[in-house]
C-alpha cells in the first residue's frame, strides 16, 4: 500500500484577471508564472522587508511617448503609469532578482534591454491603491525568499 501525500497549495491574482495555484515554498511553473505575471511586486516586497535590499521597477519607456498612454497622469518624476512593468530587489552587487533568478541590469528575462528606476515608497502606495495591481499575496511571497535565496548561492 502506497501513501500519496500532496503538498497544500493556495491560489494567487494575477494580471488580467488571471490566477495562479502555487505550492508555498516550491519554485516550479506555476510559480514563475504566478511572480512573473502578477504577484513580483509581492515578492520583491518579501524579499525586501526580509534582506533590506532596495526594490527597483522595471519600467516600459515605449509608452511615455504615446499621449493616449501617458498623458497628464505623472505619478513621479517622468514616470507615468503605463510605464510600470516589473519589480525586482537589487542585490548588493547591483543584479536584479526576481523569481527567475539574479541578473544583471537589463537582462531581467522578459525585460530585457528595460531601463530600472529606484522604488519608492511613494510608488509602492501608488502600487497599492492601483486597480492595474493586484493586491500584493505577500503571506505566500515569503515562503519563496529561502528557496529563492538558496537558489542564487
Amino acid at each position: 500500500m502506497s501513501l500519496s501525500t500532496t503538498a497544500p497549495t493556495v491560489t494567487v491574482p494575477g494580471a488580467f484577471g488571471e490566477t495562479f495555484t502555487v505550492t508555498p515554498g516550491h519554485i516550479d511553473d506555476a510559480a514563475l508564472l504566478a511572480f512573473t505575471s502578477g504577484q513580483c511586486h509581492a515578492l520583491a516586497r518579501a524579499i525586501a522587508d526580509s534582506t533590506g535590499w532596495p526594490m527597483a521597477l522595471i519600467i516600459d519607456d515605449e509608452c511615455a511617448y504615446d499621449p493616449d498612454l501617458c498623458a497628464d497622469d505623472d505619478i513621479a518624476e517622468g514616470l507615468c503609469a503605463c510605464q510600470l512593468r516589473h519589480i525586482v530587489v537589487v542585490r548588493p552587487d547591483g543584479h536584479h532578482v526576481d523569481i527567475t533568478g539574479a541578473h544583471a541590469p537589463g537582462t531581467v528575462p522578459g525585460y530585457e534591454g528595460a531601463p530600472a528606476t529606484p522604488l519608492t515608497e511613494d510608488l509602492w502606495q501608488h502600487l497599492l491603491d492601483s486597480s492595474d495591481w493586484r493586491t500584493p499575496a505577500l503571506n505566500v511571497a515569503r515562503t519563496f525568499i529561502a528557496p529563492l535565496l538558496a537558489s542564487l548561492s
